[in-house]
């Protein structure tokens, strides 16, 4: 049985912009800073210390209207998914400069998150579209790599695979899946899919994830929640053992780790189309231990 803790924020990013959506965060090693997109309309934002939101790349920019998972990578540089465009883009965090613009080349498509191997290689997700997608190379490239659905893995109605980490051994992938709230394993050695055995699953709504050593961090969006799941090193079994409310959270969609921080991105997803709370916001948590 796992525990219930609620948390005040300690700290909150006010994102500017009536209807800015933000889907994703990740966050750069080196610096300490964040960057989160809006899957409305592609538009990507600098968090640094301070409380400080700068508009690091306006909407629009090289023909870029939508981003779902951001992450930025040990080359710092920033990879941001398209989401329902069906696209992929990675610039340097430096100069800012557009590295490559890919496309899945497939529709319906949602690119949802993104992943790095040991190597640099870049692993990505679309929860429409039944492939793990590869990327690699200079300037980088896109792939199919898995058919998940060849491999036993039901693909229902809805969105599918989203977040996505590498576990603990360096030697697989970690994904879940929203709308059945299953858990996947992939092996980087030769695309094999295993489902994880989650003690306290199934978890639906599950979207955006971190994970330090054993501890994986899952955004469980609808639930309005962060679970925090106890991984053994292969990532094949799991274990949640704590769930974190908070009268701040507005549907989460997405964590990621900054030292002993945890930021929790409040997508407000389910008000698209309807009457967001303003301000859009990051929340800065302490890490549960």
């Amino acid at each position: 049985m796992y525990s219930e803790t609620t948390t005040p924020a300690a700290e909150t990013f006010v994102l500017p912009g009536e209807a800015v959506f933000p889907e994703s965060v990740g966050t750069d090693e080196d610096t300490g800073d964040a960057y989160v997109g809006s899957l409305a309309d592609g538009a990507l934002y600098r968090l640094s210390s301070g409380d400080r939101v700068e508009l690091w790349s306006p909407p629009g920019e090289d023909g870029r209207s939508s981003v779902a998972g951001v992450k930025v990578d040990k080359l710092r540089r920033l990879w941001a998914a398209g989401g329902y465009d069906g696209t992929l883009w990675v610039y340097d965090l430096a100069s800012r400069r557009l590295l490559a613009g890919l496309d899945i080349g497939g529709r319906p498509s949602c690119v949802n998150d993104i992943a790095f191997g040991p190597r640099g290689e870049a692993y990505v997700t679309d929860s429409l579209i039944s492939i793990l997608f590869r990327s690699g190379g200079e300037p980088p490239s896109l792939e199919p790599w898995v058919d998940l659905a060849e491999q036993g893995v039901p693909w229902a109605e809805g969105l599918n695979l989203n977040g996505i980490v590498l576990a603990p051994d360096g030697r697989h992938l970690v994904a879940c899946q929203t709308n059945l709230g299953r858990f996947w394993r992939i092996a980087l050695e030769n695309g094999e899919v295993q489902e994880v055995a989650l003690d306290g699953g199934p978890l639906e709504h599950s979207d955006g994830m971190a994970i330090s050593g054993s501890n994986l961090y899952v955004a469980v969006n609808a639930r309005n929640m962060i679970a925090v799941i106890d991984l053994a090193a292969d990532g094949s079994r799991g274990r949640i053992t704590t769930t974190l409310h908070s009268e701040q959270f507005a549907f989460p969609t997405a964590v990621a780790l900054a030292g002993d921080r945890l930021l929790v991105v409040n997508g407000q997803l389910d008000k698209m189309g309807a009457s967001p709370q303003l301000p859009f916001t990051v929340l800065v948590i302490p890490t549960p231990r």
